[in-house]
């Protein structure tokens, strides 16, 4: 099998999580991901150390994997998509849809397939989505949304909780 390698990004697409608790299908972009900003990173793993009180050297270590977080901004105000990332409600149609905050902040849980332009695909069953409003408003810059998600284990028994394969071209 030949190498493959992972360069740059063509999509990042959100939607529900499978009824069973495994990969969503229906998933759409979110609008357009601001140059630069997507990352896909895990953490390093939290180490714990156990020591005998005669040995300076641990004994035992145990370690714990670090989060795994999809960093991203997109460009989209779209009351819906604002909705969608940032919880609250959409009053109004079309052009005079209005997206209203929640009093509280929302706990949102997605499935994200992210394809790059090599065409790897990753799949995240499940993540929890915290997103914030980055709003400059010099004539120089652009309006973002930010939003990381952190992976989640999937509820569905035996489904990982991240997998790698190659998209269809």
């Amino acid at each position: 099998m030949a190498e493959r390698r992972s360069i740059g990004l063509k999509s990042i697409k959100v939607g529900e999580i499978a009824v069973d608790g495994g990969m969503g299908t229906t998933l759409a972009a979110l609008g357009l991901t601001f140059e630069g900003t997507a990352t896909l990173t895990q953490e390093d793993p939290e180490v714990t150390s156990f020591y005998a009180e005669e040995n300076d050297d641990p004994v035992e270590l145990m370690s714990a994997r670090g989060d795994t977080k999809l960093e991203f901004a997109i460009m989209d105000f779209t009351p819906s998509v604002m909705a969608e990332v940032l919880g609250g409600t959409v009053t109004g149609t079309g052009e005079a849809s209005v997206w209203n905050a929640p009093d509280n902040l929302p706990v949102i849980e997605q499935s994200i397939e992210i394809v790059t332009k090599k065409n790897v695909r990753i799949q995240i069953p499940r993540a929890k989505i915290d997103a914030k409003i980055d709003m400059n408003l010099g004539k120089k810059e652009m309006s973002l949304i930010r939003i990381v998600a952190t992976v989640l284990k999937p509820t569905k028994i035996g489904a990982a909780p991240i997998m790698v394969d190659k998209a269809a071209e």
